[in-house]
Order: structure tokens, then sequence, then C-alpha cells
């Protein structure tokens, strides 16, 4: 029987969530997706338009299972193609939801194990972590209707993994030293000392490190550091550089932190060097453990760094300064550039106060910086843009205006001036821009969003921008100005979920003061307040994904890898 149906508007979370971490000598595991396009059955389908096999396909928003109409019990079921160790699963319901079903595991697909059950469904996205259980099929068993209709799934995902490498913690005091002495004057070590570096550069704690098989780690160094100054630390692993990532004041030398450094390991033994790269020496080093580590860039792929909202009035030497820790982020990715969604500087974006602030944190990143203006860059006494356009230099500028393009790879990127979108000249450029762009990807970023949750709101003078870029099929909007982090499903300018939708991401947590959510709007798939810091966004040549991490090093959220229109 054909109906019509709500739309509901989902986009998956956390397609590439870094490694999930257990205890020091208990297994780890390198999570992926292994249900996608698998075999899929189920107990019924409304019509061969609603196969079981569409709640496998990847597609969140169209393709769809159904079951039968006004019956229960239903299932849909997966087959894995073999017994996987589980970590999570994702439901996306469409309009007729379960408002009671089962998650069930099973060997052999004849004996079921219920490892998740509730009564309370909502109709919205479902995720249910934590998972321990190993299987070959896994199902959603339906027991109640939220509707007179059946059960119905846009999407359905099963995460999981291999055991690899177990996590293993080695004690600073016990590694190889040059120009570093153990000592114990400081409360909080976790062994029976930790390192001290000598106040000069090259000296190094080295590290052995045994693993049972090669891949992707994570190296995570715990260290304190009580000056008001970043003491970085060049790590390299096997003799080859890895990161040199920033090891930020904590406040006190007994109050201690982590860093976490991604790297590639050989099986068998290896060396992880951690070199201080000033004339102040390094951090004091607890320890470091090593875990599995994330996926790697997929082949041909880059990393770029983004966030709007950036440098408040205030130093690394108060604890509640937040632009050098999202700095110190950056440069633990080592973007290949780094975007910025205005709002560079605050309150004013004076000359003097880029100077004297975003210069000692993100301006370590200046050369490689492609920049877009906020409402605050108009604010200087100077002049509109005379801050801006001084410390920046030609960045600022890079085709004489404050909106202009350019490629890496198969993307074009693109940096708009929001202020000024009722500028018919910037309208006419972005057209030209669109038309002679050559390139599979398109992102573009600038300040003010269309879409926003937060206290801003939606800002319609965005609209036009969005019916061009769409009209191109561009992939990818990049904002700030709310003070918060909320990633978008793809939708089209008029806010309708589609698949050929542009995916925007709010960022504006690189370091002013946060805002709160005021008024969700529809397709918001995350949002996040007070919590700081940095997109990491994986680019190659037909694929994109995010995440944002954190201040702490953690990854706050994630997106799904999506493909290029």
């Amino acid at each position: 029987m054909s109906r019509h149906r709500l739309a509901l508007t989902v986009a998956a979370v956390a397609a590439l969530l870094t490694t999930l971490f257990v205890a020091a000598g208990s297994a780890a595991a390198v999570e992926s997706l292994l249900s996608q396009g698998r075999p899929a059955t189920a107990s019924s389908v409304e019509t061969a338009s609603y196969p079981a096999s569409a709640a496998f396909d990847g597609d969140t928003a169209a393709s769809r299972w159904a079951s039968a109409e006004g019956s229960d019990p239903q299932w849909v079921s997966v087959d894995l193609g073999s017994v996987q160790q589980l970590s999570r699963i994702e439901l996306f319901w469409e309009a007729a939801y379960a408002t009671a079903y089962q998650l069930q595991v099973s060997a052999d697909g004849i004996a079921w194990t219920t490892v998740h059950a509730t009564t309370t469904g909502d109709g919205g996205p479902d995720e249910i972590a934590g998972l321990t259980a190993s299987a070959r099929y896994v199902r959603m068993h339906g027991t109640a209707r939220a509707t007179p209709y059946g059960y119905s799934l846009y999407e359905m995902r099963v995460y999981g993994g291999t055991p690899t490498t177990p996590s293993s913690e080695h004690q600073a005091e016990s590694a190889v030293l040059s120009q570093a002495f153990v000592d114990t004057k400081h409360a909080g070590y976790t062994g029976t000392g930790f390192v001290d570096y000598v106040n000069t550069v090259g000296g190094y704690v080295e590290f052995s490190v045994t693993a049972s098989t090669a891949g992707p780690a994570k190296l995570t160094f715990r260290y304190a550091n009580g000056t008001t100054a970043d003491r970085p630390l060049a790590v390299a692993v096997n003799g080859t550089s890895v990161a040199t990532p920033a090891f930020t004041p904590t406040g006190a030398w007994a109050t201690w932190q982590s860093v976490e450094v991604p790297a590639t390991l050989v099986a068998g033994t290896n060396t992880v060097r951690a070199t201080a790269t000033t004339a102040t020496g390094g951090p004091n080093l607890d320890r470091l453990t090593v875990g599995a580590g994330g996926p790697t860039e997929p082949p041909g792929g880059f990393v770029v760094a983004a966030a709007g909202d950036i440098a408040a009035q205030c130093t690394a030497a108060s604890s509640a300064c937040v632009h050098p820790k999202t700095a110190a982020q950056v440069r633990s990715m080592n973007p290949e550039f780094v975007l910025t969604m205005g709002d560079n500087q605050y309150d004013d974006a004076l000359l003097s106060d880029f100077r004297a602030y975003y210069d000692t944190t993100w301006g370590t990143f200046k050369s490689k910086t492609r920049p877009a203006v906020g409402n605050h860059e108009t604010y200087d006494p100077a002049g509109v843009y005379a801050g801006y356009k001084a410390y920046f230099g030609n960045l600022a500028t890079p085709q004489g205006k404050t909106y202009y393009s350019f490629d890496r790879g198969n993307w074009h990127f693109i940096a708009l001036d929001s202020n000024y979108f009722n500028d018919r000249a910037q309208i006419d450029w972005l057209t030209a821009d669109l038309n002679a762009n050559t390139k599979g990807c398109i992102a573009a970023y600038w300040h003010h969003p269309l879409f926003s949750s937060g206290s801003h709101g939606n800002n319609p003078i965005s609209k036009p921008i969005w019916q061009l870029l769409y009209a191109k099929k561009a992939d990818l909007v990049l904002n700030g100005h709310d003070h918060h982090y909320e990633r978008f499903g793809p939708q089209n300018p008029d806010q309708q979920a589609t698949g050929d939708g542009i995916v925007e991401i709010l960022g504006g947590m690189g370091g002013a003061s946060p805002y709160g959510i005021h008024n969700v709007q529809p397709n918001s798939l995350k949002r996040l307040t007070n919590t700081f810091g940095v997109l990491k966004l994986t680019l190659t040549d037909t694929t994109f994904s995010s995440q944002l991490i954190g201040v702490d090093g953690a990854v706050k959220d994630s997106s799904p890898t999506y493909t290029c229109h």
C-alpha cells in the first residue's frame, strides 16, 4: 500500500572513529564498518522497492528497507561473512520506526543472543556503543511499531574490528636518556620518577617499543610543563620524523596532561625518540603509552585543519586561554594547510592584537594558512580589515580581494567574505569561478552560516551563495560565527535532505567564549557546546571525511566518508 511518509533526515556518525582503547595488556581493536554491502535478509518486505539490502547500502536518506505492514515481530539481518568482534551499531529510522526492538547476534544465523533491547524508541538515530560480542550475523528484531505501518530503516550500520597490538606503557625513567635526567621532585608521576630535560636543544628520551604486528599505532606522551611557554618535542620512530607536537603549559609541574601522536610501527622492536627542539629543553616526561592506531590516511589523501573564532586576548600564561591549546592540536595534525572561518582575532582584530595573541599560537602555521574574514575583522578603528590585511599580508587577498580560490589535487577551495554577500561583484566573481572550475570536489568556507542551531541562528544572506554552490554540485561548506560545533547532513539550500546536498560543518570553537544551542535545525546531526577543538578534514581525489579533535587530543565527533558529487 502506498502512503505518505515523513522525511527523516539523518546521516552517519563516526564512520572513521579512531581506535577504541582498553586497559593495558588487553586487546584493542581498529574499528571499521563491517556491514555495508554485505548480504542481507528480512522477515518480510513491503514491496520489492524496499529490499533488506537497502538497509546496508550506505544511503541514510533515500533507499530503505520496509517490512510488511501491520504485523509483529519483524526483523532485518546482515551476514558479515565471518565471525567479527563487534563494537557498536547505528540505526537510522524512517517515519515507520520501532518503539520496541532488540539487537541480536548469532554465529550461525540460527541461535540468537540479544545484546541490546529497548521499549522507548523515539524514531531518532540510535547508536548502541560499547558492544563486546563476536558474531557473524546481526539483526534488528522489532517487536512494537510506532505507526500502523511496518518497520522501516534507512540504514543499519555494524562496526567492529579484529584484535591488534595490545596497549603498553613505557616509563620514561627506564628509557635511554641524552641531556636529560631522572627526577622525583614533583608529584603525580606514575612510575618511580619522571625525566627532566636539560635546558638545551637536542636532549632526547628514547623508548624501545615491541609490536607484535606492523601497522598504525597511537603514541601517548604523559607530560608536565610548569612554564608559560610551549616546549615542543620532535618525535621520530625508527629514525624517521613523525611529528613535532606542542607540549603546551599545564599550569604547574605537578599537573600532568597527555599528547597523542599517530605513527606506524614495524613488527618487532621499534625506537621512539622524543627530542627537545628549543633552548629551554623539553617538558617533564612521565611515560609513553603505545596503543592501537586508527586507520591510515587513504591513498592520495591529505589533511586540512580548520576552525573559526580563534584568538581571544590571552596567552598560554593563563590556563583558561584556549587558542594555544587548539593550536597544539593543529601542530599534532601537521596539516597540508589551515583554513580559518573568520573572527581570527578578538575583539577588534587590531594588528597589535594579532601580533600579541594570534601570532604566538596559530601564527606558527601562518605560511600555510588560507584565512577568511569574520565580522570582528571589520571593527578595527584603523579601518575595515586593516589589522587583518596588515597581519596576513598577501595571504589575506591573494587574488586582490578578501575572497579567492585555490586548488589542491582534485579539490577546488573557495574562501568567501560573508560580510559582503550583498556585493554584486563578489557574486559575479563566484559565478565565474565556479563556471571555470575543472576539479571534481568543491569546498567553500566563510564566516556566517546559512544554517545554525546556535544563538545567532540561520543567516539568510548566505542562501544565494548556497544556491550557486549547490547548482555546481559543491560538496562541503565550513563556517564559524556561532561559537559551537555542529555537523549537518547533506541538504539543499531550502534545508531539505538530499543525497546530492552540501555538508555544512560549523566550527566556531577555535578559542573564543562558547555559545549555547538555542533552536535545533533540521538535518543537524551533531551539536557540541563548551567543547573547543579543531576540524581535521581528510580528503582524497574522490572523498572527504571530518573529525573534531578536542583540546585534549580526543576525537569528539566523526563524520562518515562522503563521495564527491
